[in-house]
């Protein structure tokens, strides 16, 4: 508890030292913030065409080889995020997230890739990020880190294949009755929210279909 006493005084000591006067006269932040406006502008332009025209493209091709996985609906300009379903075949629910961002002065690109995998069974790299100046972004060099990143992420997925010869082999279970099922004898399946899901028999379907929260293990957001 002193030690909580003693940290107070620090802050009430650097309050008082700091005193009444503004640090930042009005016409100060107005200069300050017409600085930046020109900068915003060209960040606005720039972040969503390496979105639209390098990160999603990209990331859309790696989730095209995977039945179990999918890709926001590019509702936002600044970001890609796609999700890697848990599977038999590949036990863990993956993210990867590629955003594009800016300094505080919004003079430089920052492109950021986050990976978070669910549950953990290997090390693997969560975060990285490339930085480059606004005014001058290379976008081949943004295309390169890109898909170097991906293919990191790819290498270490893959290292949790458990060998299926093929997606339509894979051994799933009825999200309603539980049973043990190949994708290719399923009796029914059915999508929801972008992950499909296999049965045994058509009736276990249309109860999944009646209440799939009751039933859902893992939802996408």
């Amino acid at each position: 508890m002193a030690v909580l006493e003693q940290f107070s005084r620090q802050i009430q000591a650097r309050l008082a030292a700091a005193g009444r006067e503004p640090h930042w006269q009005p016409s100060d932040v107005a200069d300050f913030m017409a600085t930046l406006a020109p900068r915003r502008r060209d960040f606005e332009e720039v972040a969503p065409r390496l979105v639209r025209d390098i990160i999603r493209p990209r990331m859309e091709a790696l989730v095209a080889q995977f039945p179990n996985a999918k890709c926001d609906r590019a509702e936002d300009a600044y970001r890609c995020t796609c999700w890697f379903g848990y599977r038999e075949r590949f036990p863990t629910d993956a993210r990867v997230e590629l955003a594009v961002e800016h300094d505080e002065r919004i003079e430089n690109l920052v492109i950021r890739y986050e990976l978070s995998m669910l549950p953990v069974f290997l090390k693997f790299e969560p975060h990285d990020k490339l930085t480059a100046p606004l005014v001058a972004v290379d976008d081949r060099i943004v295309a390169d880190w890109v898909e170097a990143k991906l293919l990191n992420f790819l290498d270490t997925y893959l290292r949790l294949d458990r060998g299926q010869d093929d997606f339509e082999d894979e051994v799933v279970i009825d999200p309603v009755c539980g049973m043990r099922i190949s994708r290719s004898s399923a009796g029914a399946r059915t999508d929801y929210k972008g992950h499909s899901y296999f049965f045994c028999t058509d009736d276990c379907r249309r109860q999944f279909e009646e209440e799939p929260l009751r039933y859902v293990r893992f939802e996408v957001a």
